[in-house]
């Protein structure tokens, strides 16, 4: 534990830091407020006894320039007044404990003693909350992410969709779905299914890369989310993640590589259009379910003339 003694008298000075460094203490020492509170900050000790009459900043102003710091010091006040005023006095000003001069050492060691207790328990507690804070994260994350593909799921992607909604720029919802995944499932099992499924997932996330966002809708179906400033540009951005998947077969190990695709119906929302965010996915879908009727691997638009 490293300890920080300021006291301007150079005897009981020099007889503290010899104390405190026999009783196994890393001591650094000032003789005035001032150089106490700039090595408080630079040093990184934990305790600091402090006497209460020094040049400059005295003992309860340092203690007050302290307590306005982020990190937590624990302060000893050292001082020849005993009376119940002054105590309280250095206790108001943030002192944690009060040792009144002359003092005994063994009052003076178990002071400090308490102290180390103090700042154990709040480390322990800092730990604590850091780990329950990284099980919030987790718990969150796995409340909002999909476990097989690692993306966003259903629920990440309403509450993404609405706010980007709610933004009112041009943006696309590409509603993906891999061809013939059921014919997967049926002829090679499931667990081929799901890495032909997680390869899809990572293809289209790579493709898009910072350009938007992917989700699993649900089964098969893969929704992104994108900026885009006119329809062309979110049909553009359709075709290049259709042959990201038609570019990587699934390798096999006791067969030919399988060729995976993927059909896309596009809804492109203006920002303008007074639509929800639930009529831009029922417009990707109608345009996915064309993209299915008519051959699949490819990739439609919704337009208000083709809807059927």
């Amino acid at each position: 534990m490293k300890l920080l003694v300021a006291e301007d008298d150079r005897l009981t000075r020099i007889m503290l830091t010899k104390t405190l460094s026999h009783w196994g203490y890393e001591v650094i020492a000032c003789e005035d407020g001032a150089s106490a509170l700039r090595l408080a900050r630079e040093s990184g000790a934990r305790i600091v006894l402090s006497d209460w009459a020094m040049p400059g900043l005295d003992g309860p102003t340092l203690c007050a320039r302290l307590r306005e710091q982020k990190e937590y010091v624990y302060v000893i006040l050292l001082s020849a007044y005993r009376d119940p005023e002054f105590v309280v006095a250095g206790l108001d000003a943030g002192a944690d404990d009060f040792v009144g001069k002359p003092f005994s050492q063994a009052e003076l060691r178990a002071r400090i003693a308490v102290g180390c207790r103090v700042l154990a328990l709040q480390d322990e507690v800092a730990v604590r909350n850091a780990e329950l804070q990284r099980a919030n994260e987790r718990l969150a994350r796995s409340a909002s992410t999909d476990v097989l593909l690692d993306i966003g799921n259903r629920r990440s992607f309403d509450e993404a969709h609405a706010a980007l909604h709610r933004e009112g720029a041009p943006y696309a919802a590409l509603l993906g779905d891999l061809d013939r995944f059921k014919s997967v499932n049926d002829t090679l099992g499931h667990a081929v299914g799901d890495r032909a499924l997680r390869l899809a997932s990572d293809r289209l996330r790579d493709a898009l890369a910072d350009r938007g966002a992917l989700y699993r809708y649900g089964g098969e179906e893969l929704i992104a989310l994108a900026p885009a400033a006119s329809l062309d540009e979110a049909l553009a951005l359709a075709e290049r993640l259709r042959e990201a998947v038609r570019s990587a077969p699934l390798e096999l190990e006791r067969a030919a590589p399988l060729s995976l695709s993927v059909s896309f119906g596009v809804a492109w929302h203006d920002g303008r259009e007074a639509t929800s965010p639930g009529d831009v996915v029922d417009r990707a879908d109608r345009a996915l379910y064309r993209a299915k009727r008519t051959g699949r691997d490819r990739v439609v638009a919704w337009s208000a003339e083709g809807d059927d």
